[in-house]
C-alpha cells in the first residue's frame, strides 16, 4: 500500500516527542574500540564514510599549515586578538589525537545489532570532528574565513526566528503555517507563542549562556556580529546538534513549549548519510520539501527564502516609504531600494544598498549598472534638495571597487578623499601572484594618481631584504567628486550601519566616516579588513586531500583612508595602524533595535535618522 506524503509527515511527526531512553542507552554503553582485529581505513565506515583519526589528523595538519602559509592575518592576529597561533595549533592536534578511532570488531561484523550502533557512533563521531574543525576557525575571528564542507550539513529548525531586541532574546517571526501544523499533530498550542516574547532559556540553560555556547562556533570578526548569529542559531543551525529532536523554550509570558526540531535536506541537496544516521536515531524527521533554509558562502549568511516567515526582519525598512522603487540584481533578488520616509510633515530620501555583490540592476524592463542606479536617485534627491538616509545595515560585501564609486556620487561639489589602503603580508603565494606584473614590458597603467607599478615593486623589494611580514599599506585610488553625471552632491547624509555590514560593506563605512560624509548611525560595521586575491594561474582556494572541507584564504589587506591624496606608501608599521580587521566603524550615533523596530518595520531607525538629520540642518 502506498501512503500519502500526509500520512507519513504524520508518522514521522508522531515519534517526535518521544523519550529519549532507547537513544541515551546507545550512547552510555562501553565504546568498542577497534584495534588490530578491527576492520579498518576506507572500509571501516558501515553506512557511510567515516573519518578515523589518522584522516582527521591529516586533514587538520593540512589546513593548520596553509593558514601559516598563506593566511594574510596571521601575525596581525596575534596584535589585534592575542591570538597564539603555535599554541592553538598544538592544542587542536592534541586533542584530535586523543579522540579514539570507533571501529567494529571483526568478531561483530555479523552482528546487526552492533553494526547499528557503531553506525550511530561513526556518524557522532563524523559530526564531532566538523564542529571541532569548525570551532578551530572560529578562534581566528574573521568573518571572512569559515569552512564549509563539501557535502553541506542539513539545518535543523523551527518555526520561530529569535533576535536582540532592547538587549533582550524575543520572538522576532514566526513561519505561522508550519507552527500550526506542528501544534496540530503534536497537540501542543503553539499559537500562544507571540511575537516580541522575551525568551528566557534553551532547554533549561539560560538563554544568554546558551547563546555564549554558540558564539564560539561562528567566525566573525566582532562581537556583534558573533552574537547575532549565535542568537539565529538558537533555533536554526547547522552544527553542534543537540541529542534531542525537540527545543524546550522557556517564554517570559507565554510559558514553556517543547517544539519538535525538523532536518532541512533539500531535495536539490546532496544528502549527507552520517547526518542522516543521526538524525534518525533521534526520530529528528525531514521535511523533504521545498520548506527550509539556504545558506550563501559568498557572504556567509542564512536565508529564509523558502519559508514564509511573518514579523520582523532587519530587511523590512522598506515598507514604511512612499514612492518605493526595488531595483534587482544578478542573482534575482533585490539590491537597491529607494523611496521615501515622511515624518512630521517632513520628507527624507531613503537608499538601502542591499549588497555590492552585483554588477548590474534592473528596474522592469531597463537594466543599469549598480551605480547609475544609485545616481538616478540621489540625482533627483538632489533635483528637490531633499536629504539622504543611506541604509547599509544588511549589505553583505562583494565587489571591493563599489564603494569608492558610491563615495563619488554622494561627494560635495569640487571634494576629492583619499582612498582606502591596501597590503599585504609576504607569503609565497602574494609573490607568485605580484612578481610577474612587476616585469612587464608595456606600463599599461595610469600612473596619474596612486602606487605606480615601480613604486610597488619598490615596496615588495624592501620588504623582502627586511624580511618583514608585511608591506607597508599603500593606495591606488582617489575618489573625486562625480563630474560626468550628479557633479557634485551637498544634501545632508546618515548613513544607517550594523555588524551586518560587511567587507565592501566595511569599506563603504569608512571611507563615509574619514570623508566625514555621512553622519553614521547604528553600533558598528563588521570590522573585517582582508580579501582574496586570485588570478587566471592562482587562487586562494584549499581542499583538503579527502575532500571533506574547502574555503577561501583571506590573501590581502584592506583598510582605512591616509589623510592626504598625495600619500601613497604608508609607515613600515602602517599594517597595525590602518588595516581594519577587528576594528569596525564606529557610529557616530549609537541606535539598537527597539521593539517599534519589531511592531513597525525598523520604524525607529527612520524616525532616528530623520531626528539626526534635522539637527544637523539647525548646525
Amino acid at each position: 500500500m502506498k501512503l500519502s506524503n500526509t500520512v507519513l509527515f504524520s508518522m514521522a511527526l508522531s515519534t517526535l516527542l518521544i523519550g529519549q531512553s532507547a537513544n541515551a542507552n546507545l550512547l552510555n554503553s562501553p565504546l568498542k574500540i577497534g584495534h588490530s582485529q578491527a576492520l579498518k581505513d576506507v572500509y571501516s565506515g558501515l553506512k557511510f564514510n567515516y573519518l578515523d583519526r589518522e584522516d582527521r589528523l591529516m586533514i587538520m595538519n593540512d589546513f593548520l599549515k596553509t593558514v601559516e602559509l598563506e593566511y594574510a592575518l596571521l601575525p596581525l592576529k596575534a596584535e589585534r586578538i592575542g591570538l597564539n597561533f603555535n599554541q592553538l595549533k598544538s592544542e587542536a592536534l592534541g586533542t584530535e589525537n586523543a579522540v579514539e578511532d570507533v571501529l567494529l570488531a571483526a568478531s561483530e561484523k555479523t552482528n546487526a545489532l552492533e553494526k547499528e550502533r557503531i553506525s550511530f557512533l561513526q556518524a557522532k563521531s563524523n559530526l564531532d570532528f566538523l564542529d571541532r574543525m569548525q570551532l578551530l576557525v572560529s578562534k581566528f575571528q574573521d568573518t571572512h574565513f569559515s569552512l564549509q564542507e563539501k557535502i553541506a550539513r542539513p539545518f535543523v529548525y523551527t518555526g520561530l526566528r529569535l533576535f536582540r531586541i532592547d538587549g533582550k532574546i524575543v520572538v522576532g517571526s514566526m513561519e505561522k503555517r508550519f507552527l500550526a501544523m506542528a501544534s496540530k499533530l503534536s497537540g501542543a498550542d503553539f499559537s500562544r507563542i507571540m511575537l516580541g516574547d522575551e525568551v528566557l532559556a534553551i532547554n533549561g540553560i539560560p538563554v544568554e549562556q546558551k547563546v555564549d555556547e554558540l558564539k564560539k562556533f561562528i567566525s566573525a570578526s566582532s562581537d556583534e556580529f558573533a552574537d547575532s548569529q549565535a542568537i539565529r542559531a538558537l533555533t536554526i543551525r547547522n552544527f553542534k546538534y543537540d541529542l534531542s529532536n525537540s527545543i524546550t523554550i522557556t517564554f517570559k509570558n507565554s510559558g514553556i513549549f517543547k517544539l519538535p526540531l525538523f532536518a532541512n535536506n533539500a531535495k536539490d541537496s546532496t544528502p549527507r548519510l552520517d547526518a542522516i544516521t543521526f538524525f534518525n536515531k533521534f526520530n529528528i524527521p525531514s521535511d523533504t520539501t521545498t520548506i527550509g533554509m539556504t545558506f550563501d558562502k559568498a557572504t556567509k549568511q542564512w536565508s529564509d527564502n523558502a519559508l514564509n516567515f511573518e514579523g520582523y526582519s532587519t530587511r523590512k525598512l522598506h515598507l514604511n516609504l512612499k514612492g518605493l522603487t526595488e531595483m534587482i540584481g544578478d542573482d534575482g533578488s533585490p539590491a537597491l531600494r529607494s523611496g521615501y520616509f515622511i515624518n512630521k510633515g517632513k520628507t527624507y530620501g531613503v537608499l538601502q544598498i542591499l549588497t555590492f555583490m552585483t554588477k548590474a540592476v534592473k528596474v522592469g524592463d531597463k537594466q543599469m549598472s549598480l551605480i547609475d542606479g544609485i545616481r538616478s536617485f540621489i540625482a533627483e534627491l538632489k533635483d528637490n534638495q531633499m536629504p539622504l538616509i543611506l541604509d547599509l545595515r544588511v549589505n553583505g560585501g562583494g565587489n571591493g571597487n563599489l564603494p569608492a564609486q558610491v563615495l563619488s556620487v554622494l561627494a560635495e561639489e569640487g571634494a576629492i578623499y583619499p582612498g582606502a589602503t591596501s597590503g599585504f603580508r609576504m607569503t609565497s603565494y602574494m609573490r607568485q601572484v605580484q612578481e610577474p606584473s612587476f616585469f612587464q614590458e608595456v606600463v599599461g597603467e595610469d600612473q596619474s594618481f596612486g602606487i605606480t607599478m615601480d613604486e610597488l615593486k619598490d615596496v615588495f623589494a624592501k620588504t623582502l631584504e627586511e624580511h618583514k611580514d608585511y608591506t607597508p599599506m599603500f593606495t591606488s585610488e582617489v575618489i573625486p567628486y562625480d563630474m560626468q553625471k550628479i557633479n557634485g552632491f551637498n544634501n545632508k547624509i546618515v548613513a544607517l550601519i550594523s555588524a551586518d555590514c560587511i567587507s565592501a560593506c566595511d569599506k563603504m563605512s569608512f571611507l563615509l566616516k574619514s570623508s566625514g560624509r555621512a553622519t553614521i548611525i547604528g553600533t558598528h560595521s563588521n570590522g573585517t579588513g582582508a580579501g582574496y586575491l586570485s588570478t587566471g594561474e592562482l587562487n586562494t582556494q584549499w581542499v583538503d586531500r579527502l575532500r571533506v572541507f574547502e574555503t577561501q584564504l583571506p590573501n590581502y589587506l584592506f583598510g582605512l583612508p591616509g589623510t592626504s591624496i598625495d600619500k601613497t606608501v604608508f609607515d613600515a608599521d602602517s599594517v597595525s595602524k590602518m588595516c581594519s580587521e577587528n576594528r569596525p566603524t564606529i557610529a557616530d550615533v549609537n541606535y539598537a533595535p527597539g521593539m517599534i523596530d519589531l511592531a513597525r518595520n525598523n520604524q525607529g531607525w527612520l524616525i532616528k535618522a530623520a531626528q539626526v538629520l534635522d539637527g544637523l540642518e539647525k548646525q
